[in-house]
């Protein structure tokens, strides 16, 4: 099955392409540009391995929690692509992948997945690993970091914090009890696609393009600058 995973929900873009022999992943320069070099990085990724975009079984998504824009684009240019090749949509959480990338490192125990929300907040959900198991403990969630700080002290012995956001405010969660992983900071596309291959092994099956759609989990950064700003703001 050659799959393509395209992931855009942080400052990063990157994309991953498998199949049952090989895998091979891009990371893009320049931060925050996903406009610019998502393209660009899918047709030199797809040259590099001598495929087209016809070659292909399946694209996954991040559909999010993370960056607006970045999630549009990332999304936008996924359903473009399965419309053209008539290919389904794997969707996946950033939340998931950056547990399944801590997975891939060989962490086991619990794991939180902490993304930069921006205006001060984390979005964050809490996983189990063992062995090659995903478990989702909590489900994802948006909060001030000291509200996960919180939530970190109730829980019994050590949590692995994976992601930017546990980067940036490490501090305020806690650590050295909770440590930050500094080698899984962004969700990682080769992970995204070992997570849909175990789904796929497991029954899953792809979506249509119309049924995937952005998870923002909280309305985006403009609405809210305009609400307290105002017009004029």
């Amino acid at each position: 099955m050659r799959l393509l995973a395209i992931e855009t929900a942080t400052a990063r873009t990157a994309v991953a392409l498998g199949d049952d022999e090989e895998l091979t992943a891009h990371v893009a320069e320049g931060a925050g540009r996903h406009t610019e070099v998502l393209a660009p990085a899918i047709e030199s990724l797809l040259a590099a391995r001598g495929w087209s975009p016809h070659d292909l079984d399946g694209v996954v998504v991040d559909v999010g929690p993370g960056l607006f824009t970045g999630l549009r684009v990332g999304i936008a240019t996924a359903k473009g692509l399965a419309v053209a090749t008539g290919v389904g949509l794997h969707a996946v959480t950033s939340t998931e992948v950056l547990a399944q990338s801590a997975c891939d490192a060989g962490v086991t125990g619990r794991v939180a997945a902490v993304v930069d929300a921006r205006r001060r907040e984390v979005f964050w959900a809490l996983y189990d690993l063992d062995g090659d198991r995903l478990v989702e403990v909590e489900g994802v969630e948006v909060a001030e970091p000291a509200v996960l700080a919180r939530r970190l002290s109730e829980l019994d012995g050590p949590v692995t914090l994976v992601g930017d956001g546990a980067l940036l405010h490490r501090d305020a969660l806690g650590a050295p009890e909770h440590p930050v992983l500094d080698a899984v900071l962004v969700p990682s596309p080769a992970s995204a696609l070992r997570l849909v291959r175990s789904r796929v092994a497991a029954g899953a099956v792809a979506r249509s393009h119309r049924d995937v759609h952005p998870w923002y989990v909280r309305g985006a950064d403009a609405v809210a600058n305009f609400q307290v700003r105002g017009p004029g703001g």
